[in-house]
């Protein structure tokens, strides 16, 4: 009896020293400056307030992350420069046979070659791209003055804008290209000129690329986090994307997995969805089983960096910060679970070896009583 004593005694030694071996991941939280496969990763505690970069602040103002970029501190006034293939309209005032030369079917304007050159009638051919209006202006009345007239009157107007261009595709209302005037062009200027979104656009979800970098623009979002689309810039040659609301809903999901009652996939609707919310959708944390303190977002911010975010929620208080906290798509929620529940899963395991081993060594002790009782 006194080996079974030992044996049992062993088994509960393995077992205590194994209990980090439960049958479950684990959540080792890293440390700040720690790597993962070679990929830096940085912690975030939620319940401080550290929601990372992109993200609506307690006080309502807002991180614009990258979008920076295109948002300017007042809107510029600019000067209009001629291109290539733009109309121009040379108006000689008390000359029509130099404003119109050809009647009525003269059109409203002559275009800018793609090489940037315009000819008028005894100016000769001019460069008239990278040229305003008035610099433009000058050059015919200095070339009509050396040449036939005595002090003309010359307009120059641009009638036509056809070298620079932002182009706009997807969900809205006449996809195409927006040309640029006189006037900034904001983003609310470039979706007004397509007419506006469509009825199957998903606006969180658009995109602006400018040269190799894509901008990722939450456009429903935008007027409750303070984002300033109003003096956010577009330049010439941006491509905007609208997404209509069936393609994005095919990547508009987050990851909820560990000690929460299912786990799953929660769809993010509108682009927006909070920690709180995609818990709720799981279902809630396992009473019995999770750890209040161990609530992770793992997010992969970029091929280098994962951030990580941590919810001590041991105080029920921090659950609103859980539901300032906006996840992305794609975002992996994890509940980890209490050293309770890995101890008993992990009893659970042990305990039919150890009932085998007890039984067995048991009945190996009767037969041997039997034994020495039999012999004697």
């Amino acid at each position: 009896m006194k080996k079974l004593s030992i044996s049992l005694c062993a088994i509960a030694a393995a077992v205590l020293s194994g209990c980090a071996l439960g049958p479950q991941m684990r959540m080792s939280a890293p440390g700040d400056s720690a790597e993962y496969n070679g990929i830096a990763v940085r912690m975030h505690a939620i319940d401080q307030g550290d929601f990372g970069q992109g993200a609506v602040n307690a006080d309502g103002s807002t991180d614009l992350g990258d979008l920076k970029d295109l948002v300017v501190d007042s809107l510029p006034d600019l000067e209009y420069r001629i291109g290539p293939l733009d109309m121009v309209q040379v108006v000689v005032w008390e000359h029509p046979e130099l404003t119109s030369p050809m009647g009525q079917y003269q059109p409203a304007g002559q275009k800018v070659t793609t090489d940037g050159k315009l000819f008028y009638p005894y100016a000769g051919e001019l460069q008239a791209a990278g040229l305003t209006a008035q610099e433009l202006r000058t050059e015919i009345t200095k070339r009509l003055s050396d040449k036939i007239l005595n002090d003309p009157q010359v307009d120059v107007r641009v009638t036509g804008y056809n070298s620079r261009k932002a182009f706009v595709a997807g969900a809205v209302v006449k996809p195409g290209f927006v040309a640029f005037n006189e006037n900034p062009m904001t983003l609310p200027d470039v979706i007004a000129g397509v007419g506006g979104f469509s009825d199957k656009a998903d606006p969180s979800g658009m995109q602006l690329r400018r040269g190799d970098k894509v901008y990722n623009i939450n456009y429903l979002d935008a007027f409750k986090s303070n984002l300033p689309l109003e003096r956010m810039m577009v330049q010439p040659n941006d491509q905007i994307f609208v997404p209509a609301l069936t393609e994005t809903q095919k990547e508009q999901k987050v990851y909820v997995m560990g000690e929460v009652a299912r786990t799953g996939i929660v769809n993010i609707y509108s682009g927006k969805l909070t920690l709180a919310e995609a818990l709720a959708s799981a279902g809630g944390l396992q009473a019995l089983n999770a750890t209040s303190r161990g609530i992770y977002v793992i997010r992969n911010t970029s091929a280098s960096q994962i951030d990580v975010f941590q919810l001590n929620a041991k105080n029920a208080m921090a659950l609103a910060m859980a539901d300032r906290f906006e996840l992305n798509a794609r975002d992996i929620v994890y509940v980890d679970a209490s050293g309770l529940a890995s101890w008993n899963r992990l009893i659970s395991l042990i305990l039919p070896s150890v009932q085998t081993v007890y039984y067995g060594a048991l009945a190996a002790h009767n037969i041997h009583v039997v034994k020495d009782d039999y012999t004697k």
